[in-house]
């Protein structure tokens, strides 16, 4: 996990630094809670791209049977409920039903045909006796025979008529609500799953909610319950507030270059990252305002007056034995232990929340019970981490060899 790889890290600039014993007047390295907030997920202030969509969303499929006449939309399109989507090729279509109507028919005079022949061996064998009317009467049950079979493809060829003929009157497709065509499907492309996509997609005006995206490193960072706010791109004045009710991490979107968290002042957090990044929808308190589409930002919602809680790695927290949580930081140049007050653990990427005692100002050391004691000196220059020269060692010469 990268939050592991970095805290390796400070441990080992730590005990570079701690070599020399960390109170005996060598200078304690001190990291900057900005930077390790910000790697173990989100810090305050952090936006969100985020966009306008529907809650509702019709997929509509096309058949596979038919072929695409006419396609009467595009993708951003506002379409009316009842409005043509698009079309089949009716010809081909009206030349089956065609075939199919004609074979009924056939089929239909075959079964008179059947009766008349039954009606007219019925008669003649009434004039006959002996060997001949058991000849009438084998002969008479073969073609009730043939009049069930033909009985049976009359219904079987009625079924197939009935399907064609739907098919033709459904030959124009048209949009089942009021909203706007999302995505249209027609080169067969499949999801991350490999499923087929459908043909177009639709987003229903009126049920809207935000989706935003998080990326690798921010993993953890919201979480279901979290309240935030949405803030207009073109207008400061405009805001709103929701809820996060599902960050989705089981349909990771990839190679999404227009999501993740901006950095104010910087930035995107990820944009060197290649890796997945994950889908989160907020439910909106209010609407009014929005429309369908419509790009936004968004932040984690504090209070008026409040401070925003912070999250670093968990490894940076100390404890008493009373339970009292407490940090190492920097105070005029000198450690200094420094109570705080906890919020939430994630469990997620082992980061733990500090409400109160410490700010995105402060610079902290990591912890190290040997190490570092009340008022030793501090640092903000990382030690260099020397490596260690090998030289391969050399044979001995043996005696009498010329050198």
């Amino acid at each position: 996990m990268k939050m592991k790889k970095w805290v390796a890290l400070a441990c080992a600039l730590c005990l570079s630094v701690g070599l020399a014993g960390c109170g005996g007047g060598t200078s304690v390295y001190v990291q900057s809670v900005e930077v390790l907030a910000g790697l173990g997920g989100i810090a305050p202030g952090d936006r969100f791209a985020g966009m306008v969509v529907s809650e509702n969303v019709t997929e509509i499929q096309k058949d596979g049977e038919k072929t695409i006449k006419e396609l009467k939309v595009k993708e951003g399109d506002d379409v009316k409920q009842g409005q043509e989507l698009f079309s089949y090729d009716t010809e081909e279509l009206q030349l089956t039903l065609d075939k199919q109507r004609l074979e009924l028919d056939q089929l239909v005079a075959s079964i008179e045909n059947y009766k008349n022949q039954i009606a007219t061996l019925e008669r003649e064998r009434q004039t006959v006796g002996g060997n001949q009317k058991l000849q009438y009467t084998i002969q008479i049950q073969s073609t009730q025979v043939d009049l069930k079979e033909a009985e049976l493809k009359v219904k079987t060829k009625e079924a197939e008529v009935k399907k064609s003929e739907e098919l033709l009157a459904n030959a124009t497709v048209v949009s089942p609500i009021d909203g706007r065509v999302q995505a249209i499907s027609e080169d067969g492309q499949t999801d991350n799953n490999g499923k087929p996509l459908p043909y177009i997609t639709i987003q229903q005006v009126g049920s809207y909610r935000i989706k935003g995206v998080l990326g690798e490193l921010q993993r953890g960072g919201i979480t279901q319950g979290d309240r935030l706010k949405i803030l207009s791109r073109t207008d400061d004045t405009k805001s709103w507030t929701g809820t996060v009710t599902l960050v989705d991490y089981e349909s990771p979107i990839q190679n999404n270059n227009n999501s993740g968290v901006i950095i104010m002042g910087g930035g995107s957090s990820d944009e060197m990252s290649a890796s997945s990044k994950y889908p989160f929808y907020v439910e909106l308190d209010s609407t009014d305002g929005l429309i369908l589409g419509q790009h936004v930002y968004l932040e984690i919602l504090t209070e008026e007056g409040e401070t925003a809680g912070l999250s670093i790695s968990s490894t940076f927290i100390c404890y008493e034995e009373d339970g009292t949580a407490y940090v190492w930081a920097e105070k005029g140049g000198k450690l200094q232990k420094r109570e705080v007050v906890l919020g939430e653990y994630n469990p997620m990427n082992d980061t733990q929340e500090i409400t109160e005692g410490l700010s995105m100002e402060d610079y902290i050391a990591f912890p190290d019970p040997e190490l570092c004691t009340e008022g030793a000196p501090t640092t903000r220059e990382a030690p260099k981490v020397q490596e260690e020269e090998t030289q391969e060692p050399q044979d001995a010469m043996v005696e009498g060899e010329v050198a």
